[in-house]
């Protein structure tokens, strides 16, 4: 990876959040009736869930390293991540259902259910576009990743916080991190100019 892709991944990263946190900010505000505040903490609020996903996305760079080398199976580590999927799914749903505890069924699956079904979505489509190997880990980057990510969203020390607020956050990580994870190989693969 060279500095100028570098640059360009943090930037662009940037630039989503940052434009997904506006449009994200005033539709969900227009169908629920929510206030997001002004224009600028809007802004501000998707530029910082899109480097909070950055910092997310490098740790997961740096655990998958880890963990290829500490698991010497390559099955063996994809086994790991499906288990720590299926526990940080569970820990979700219950964090969901302990916290809006006066809400619908729905309501406590909601969250889970967006994370799962954008995650199935963005590791078939990496997959698909020739790493077919890829597929549980870029699952378990994006289900792992966005849930860590939203603890402070969905867990917030606080009180509860309404359901439109935890949405908007979710789909800004997942948006993100589906965009960095996708662009993945094409950050790493060398050009010609750089062999």
């Amino acid at each position: 990876m060279t500095l100028k892709k570098l640059f360009f991944w943090i930037v662009s990263t940037l630039l989503v959040g940052a434009i997904l946190s506006i449009v994200l900010g005033y539709l969900i505000g227009a169908i629920t009736g929510t206030n997001f505040g002004a224009f600028t903490q809007i802004l501000l609020t998707g530029l910082t869930f899109a480097a909070v996903a950055e910092l997310g996305f490098f740790s997961y760079l740096v655990f998958n390293w880890l963990g290829k080398g500490f698991f010497r199976s390559q099955k063996l580590f994809v086994g790991v991540q499906i288990v720590l999927i299926l526990i940080l799914l569970i820990n979700l749903i219950y964090l969901n259902t302990s916290k809006f505890a006066g809400a619908s069924l729905f309501a406590h699956l909601a969250i889970p259910l967006l994370i799962v079904v954008v995650s199935m979505g963005v590791a078939w489509w990496k997959s698909a576009k020739g790493v077919r190997q890829a597929f549980v880990p870029t699952l378990f980057f994006m289900i792992a990743g966005t849930t860590l990510e939203a603890i402070p969203s969905i867990n917030s020390k606080a009180g509860e916080v309404p359901i439109p607020f935890v949405i908007f956050t979710v789909l800004i990580l997942l948006v993100c991190n589906g965009y960095q994870i996708l662009q993945l190989s094409w950050l790493v693969t060398r050009s010609p100019k750089e062999k």
